[in-house]
């Protein structure tokens, strides 16, 4: 379970409200101009075009294809094992399930590098002269050694590396590539493996020297490049659907580093999920190119880090708290969230009543609410303009504390979704269906950036919160990014960030 909202002291807080802000007020009653101006992950154009014994570890887009595209691959194909591509020893490929995509994947990244390396670097792509190897304890044949004669499963156990010294790949087939599969998805482990493949590039152009942390941000950049050349139907080797992509942001999410209080001071830091899924995005909508400005644009500054509550890892509020003082997240977090837009609604001079938070339960009976039918309020938290009052289902709450990669946080994001909706009614918008959904989730990213930076909350965000988040919205999303209804994981998670790194005029320059 990672970090959470913890409370603080209560003070009094102020807001300073600044002209951008006036302009979202002004312009929310706007009828709609067209189509919404995020980066849409089925009209991306992007991908066309160490630690000190020499390894690189990582232990373990909602896209669309282009509808122009030209790829005769279906998502759903069974792959053949692609004799060459993996050095399996004298173990035979024992992975049904996934064997023959990886290999698949494999050689198509070699392609894909092969074709994009020279256009980016102007210079001709070297394939790995070490090649890629698949570990497991039965495995007898040798593996090469990263530092010293050869490797053994040890040495590779719940990892997948890049060894530079012998220019190699190597992944454990025994433990972690069937459990990330059996999580995540075929799809997420080819992302790492994409991953591993950019740091091979990264030898290539001689910048290893580079701190760690960028290595790792720009090889995750990489990893988008690929994933959305695939996604896009520029393979003709495999297919990515909605389902693969969202593997994608997955495989970036279950690779940050754990919250134990080092954070970006440990040498060996490799990212938040927050952080490590900006970078992957960043690949996917930019390409190859995109990624090549990593050491440059003084990227760790844009870097988010968040303090670990020494007392207290997990750092999670409870949903409610049995003391009776209010420490919890019933009580915080929509305190927060009152404070937050009672202040920019009374500065703009928009009416605005702070909507009531009401709880039921799973098993009923439900709320009643014109814009929510009856029999689809499980799993729910919802805004109901009828008798302004946000709905939300306990016992789903409860369980989200006890869930990998959800939190506090994640209860705070579905608050916030709903308390967001609240306000666009207020202000009379003319938003509906996704676009609505979409500004929603970065209204609640400028909520979460108040919170990450005002020392005068009752509560301050602490490391984990803002992955919490992201598993959220990836959740929560369309399966299909054709369905638009409430917006595709790609575009959810990219909304959020959005409002967490610029704030109210980003959500205004996105959804107008």
């Amino acid at each position: 379970m990672s970090a959470g909202v913890t409370a603080r002291t209560r003070r009094a807080r102020a807001l300073v409200v600044t002209l951008v802000v006036a302009g979202l007020f002004a312009s929310a009653c706007a009828s709609p101009g067209g189509d919404i101006t995020v980066v849409r992950s089925d009209r991306v154009g992007g991908a066309s075009s160490g630690s000190d014994d020499g390894t690189t570890t990582d232990t373990g887009s909602d896209g669309n294809p282009d509808e122009t595209a030209n790829t005769t691959v279906s998502p759903d194909a069974e792959y053949e094992v692609v004799p060459g591509v993996v050095d399996f020893g004298d173990v035979e490929p024992s992975h049904p399930e996934y064997d023959g995509f990886l290999t698949t994947a494999i050689a198509d990244i070699e392609q894909f590098w092969a074709e994009s390396y020279p256009a980016a670097y102007d210079s001709a792509w070297e394939p790995l002269a070490g090649g890629v190897y698949a570990a497991s304890p039965r495995r007898t044949d040798p593996i090469p050694g990263c530092g010293e004669s050869e490797s053994t499963y040890d040495d590779v156990a719940d990892n997948a590396f890049y060894c530079f010294e012998a220019d190699f790949i190597a992944y454990d087939d025994f433990n972690l590539l069937p459990s990330l599969v059996d999580a995540l998805g075929r799809e997420a482990v080819a992302v790492v493996l994409a991953h591993e493949f950019g740091h091979a590039v990264q030898w290539r152009t001689d910048s290893f020297d580079q701190p760690t942390i960028l290595l790792e941000q720009q090889a995750d950049c990489f990893a988008g490049a690929w994933t959305a050349h695939v996604a896009n139907g520029d393979s003709d080797l495999l297919a990515f659907d909605d389902a693969g992509v969202r593997g994608g942001l997955l495989a970036m999410l279950s690779v940050a580093d754990p919250i134990d209080g080092s954070g970006l001071a440990d040498p060996q830091a490799h990212g938040s999920g927050f952080d490590r899924v900006g970078a992957f995005q960043d690949g996917f909508t930019g390409g190859v190119e995109r990624c090549t400005t990593f050491f440059t644009e003084n990227r760790i500054d844009q870097l988010i880090e968040l303090a670990v509550d020494p007392f207290d890892l997990a750092g999670n509020l409870p949903l409610f708290d049995p003391t009776g003082q209010g420490s919890d997240i019933v009580t915080l977090l929509p305190a927060s969230l009152e404070a937050y837009w009672t202040a920019l609604t009374t500065a703009n001079k928009v009416a605005f009543t702070p909507p009531t938070f009401v709880g039921f339960d799973a098993v009923g009976p439900y709320p009643s609410c014109s814009t929510v039918a009856d029999d689809d309020w499980v799993w729910r938290v919802e805004y109901c303009p009828d008798d302004n009052t946000i709905y939300w289902d306990m016992d789903a709450a409860a369980d989200m504390l006890d869930e990998p990669f959800s939190g506090d946080m994640s209860v705070g994001y579905l608050y916030s979704t709903a308390y967001s909706d609240a306000v666009q009614t207020a202000l009379q918008t003319s938003r509906s269906g996704e676009r609505r959904a979409l500004m929603n989730d970065c209204l609640t990213g400028t909520w979460t950036g108040e919170i990450k930076d005002t020392d005068s909350e009752p509560i301050f965000l602490s490391a984990g919160d803002l992955d919490e988040a992201v598993m959220t919205a990836i959740v929560v999303a369309d399966e299909r990014s054709t369905d638009n209804v409430v917006g595709s994981a790609f575009e959810k998670v990219d909304a959020f960030r959005a409002g967490v790194l610029g704030g109210l005029e980003e959500c205004q320059a996105q959804f107008g």
